[in-house]
């Protein structure tokens, strides 16, 4: 870069000084060598980000401080069953419906992680309502095992969830900077 800016003012000089013209003023402004700064995350990806882990981190918390409230040693009734697997229904369909409301993927492949997680949820929100349902119309010891194995229903979301990260393959320094920079996905609350 030194070369060709000292070559032009010479050749410059040269041609000047050979014309008998007076020698003409040239300022030469070399192009920046700071780059500019690094723009942050995209916006779309941190706000998808924000969206899938605060669907499902938020379930597994409501879930998880739900069942901390619960009292130990507490006699398992028709009534208090039904309860229980409608406000647990009420979690998964949250997760549903804030899965279901993002806008596509920025991520490759990321809709595919949020379909199986949506199936996950709307299986877990379904189970617990066939569960309830079974319950207000009969009160059989059949009503009440299955009442209790859509409860187990309710849990697999939370067993089985994969870890988000790996599972949307953020292994890019863009998505990396865009996972660190989503609020929600910092660590299950």
């Amino acid at each position: 870069m030194k070369t060709k800016l000292l070559l032009i003012v010479l050749a410059l000089f040269v041609t000047t000084a050979c014309s008998g013209e007076p020698p003409a003023t040239v300022t030469v402004t070399p192009p920046s060598s700071a780059s500019k700064a690094p723009a942050g995350p995209d916006a779309k990806t941190v706000a998808w980000l924000d969206g899938m882990c605060g669907a499902i981190y938020g379930y597994m918390k409501a879930s998880n401080d739900y069942a901390s409230k619960q009292r130990s040693g507490t006699e398992v009734t028709r009534n208090a069953l039904k309860e229980e697997l409608g406000i647990r229904a009420g979690f998964a369909g949250k997760a549903v419906d804030e899965l279901t409301a993002l806008p596509p993927s920025p991520i490759p492949g990321g809709d595919t992680v949020r379909k199986s997680l949506v199936d996950q949820y709307t299986a877990a929100r379904d189970a617990a309502n066939t569960g309830k349902q079974r319950l207000e119309k009969s009160g059989n010891s059949a009503a009440m095992d299955a009442a209790i194995q859509a409860m187990d229903a309710t849990q697999k979301p939370i067993t089985e969830t994969p870890d988000l990260m790996p599972a949307l393959k953020i292994d890019t320094q863009d998505l990396m900077a865009a996972a660190a920079e989503a609020k929600k996905c910092a660590a299950p609350h």
